[in-house]
């Protein structure tokens, strides 16, 4: 979100599509030239007090780093199966766009979290890229929980065995720390640690951040509430930490009492499995996602939105939602941050037509590009003070 402080920019040009800024006059605190002439750039010219960058971008092909959180509680399994079916068509619709992504696995568990943040992918890493050949089949084997399957197996057959009284067998008390992981979903917890923290360098200072929660539960369903698993308590952190960063948090989730009433594990009879008090797996509405994905932000246009989409995880086809999400992902690949504040405008020019016009804004270290100009080539340069404090 962008501080309301700064003066706006327009578009007025059609030489350079430029723009005329209400910019300052003095010159901010000097910037290390190392940090400036990166790999990014493709012209930097270093003076006595100043350094002149030229980047070039393509329109709607920022960068955006995505974090999954994956409920992996038993009932899961099928939902998993699902999104794994569906992940490749979403990402090709960030291919399609030339969006630089980085995706990352997390999961509700809080116990596990607390020991390693990130789930590894297959070939070591904590996150995927498209520089990934295989990156398709490395998400799939990792969003298909091991833990969860094994819980699921163990539940049924315990249940097979010993009926509605399992759950109060030796057997079963000595297994379920073994084979199962938490019951205790606690989605914004964990993606707060992992966010908190930029567990393993995952998050990029230029990059817009999209949260993807995936859970058949409310945060801590039939379990007390604490600070860290409130809506309000995420959001503190991110204006804390990150009150610059465009990001969102969407909720695939249960929305309703019918989706709610399908969320419960059945075994190969179709009989509902219970314990001596109802059903022993089932899932609940995601309330407190759903209350993250509905707060007030703005979009990248600084237009008032929700955060994020709430999305319904009882649909049969996952390619519904990830259309969703994609859209919404190159929507804020829209903006181009970069590598410092300048005190002038940049300046934009469309590469191979200097003379077209581009409509952009202008905001402190970002350029936010029009609707409509998505897939433009285009040259920025601008000047950053790197003389003496």
């Amino acid at each position: 979100m962008f501080s309301k402080t700064l003066c706006a920019q327009f578009t007025i040009g059609i030489v350079f599509g430029s723009i005329i800024a209400c910019s300052p006059t003095k010159f901010s605190k000097n910037q290390q030239t190392t940090n400036l002439c990166d790999v990014s750039v493709s012209k930097c010219t270093i003076q006595t007090s100043s350094t002149e960058i030229t980047q070039n971008y393509k329109v709607g092909s920022g960068k955006v780093d995505i974090l999954f959180v994956t409920d992996n509680s038993a009932s899961m399994s099928k939902i998993q199966v699902q999104m794994a079916a569906k992940f490749a068509g979403f990402i090709q619709n960030l291919d399609a766009k030339s969006i630089d992504y980085r995706i990352a696995i997390t999961t509700t568990d809080l116990k596990s979290v607390l020991v390693s943040k990130l789930i590894s992918f297959g070939n070591g890493s904590k996150y995927i890229t498209k520089a990934d050949t295989d990156r398709i089949n490395l998400f799939n084997t990792a969003i298909l929980r091991n833990e969860t399957l094994q819980c699921e197996d163990l539940i049924t057959a315990m249940f097979n065995t010993y009926g509605t009284s399992f759950q109060s067998t030796a057997y079963y008390a000595d297994q379920y720390p073994i084979k199962c992981p938490s019951s205790d979903t606690r989605g914004i917890y964990t993606a707060n640690l992992v966010v908190s923290e930029n567990s393993s360098s995952f998050m990029r200072s230029d990059a817009n951040l999209n949260i993807i929660v995936i859970s058949n539960d409310n945060v801590r369903q039939g379990n007390t509430m604490e600070i860290q698993d409130s809506a309000a308590t995420f959001i503190n952190m991110m204006q804390q930490q990150y009150s610059t960063k465009y990001w969102d948090f969407n909720s695939i989730i249960v929305k309703d009492n019918i989706c709610k009433q399908s969320q419960t594990l059945y075994n190969a009879m179709n009989q509902i499995i219970m314990n001596q008090s109802g059903p022993a797996i089932s899932g609940g509405i995601g309330i407190e996602y759903a209350n993250l994905s509905n707060s007030a932000a703005v979009d990248i246009d600084n237009n008032p939105r929700p955060r994020g989409q709430i999305l319904d995880i009882c649909q049969t086809d996952y390619a519904q939602n990830f259309n969703s999400m994609s859209t919404q992902i190159s929507q804020g690949a829209r903006l181009f941050t970069m590598n410092c504040k300048p005190n002038v405008a940049p300046t934009v020019s469309v590469v191979g037509n200097p003379n077209a016009a581009i409509s952009y804004v202008w905001n402190g270290d970002k350029v936010i590009f029009a609707r409509g100009t998505e897939g433009t080539s285009v040259s920025i340069t601008y000047r950053c003070y790197t003389g003496p404090t």
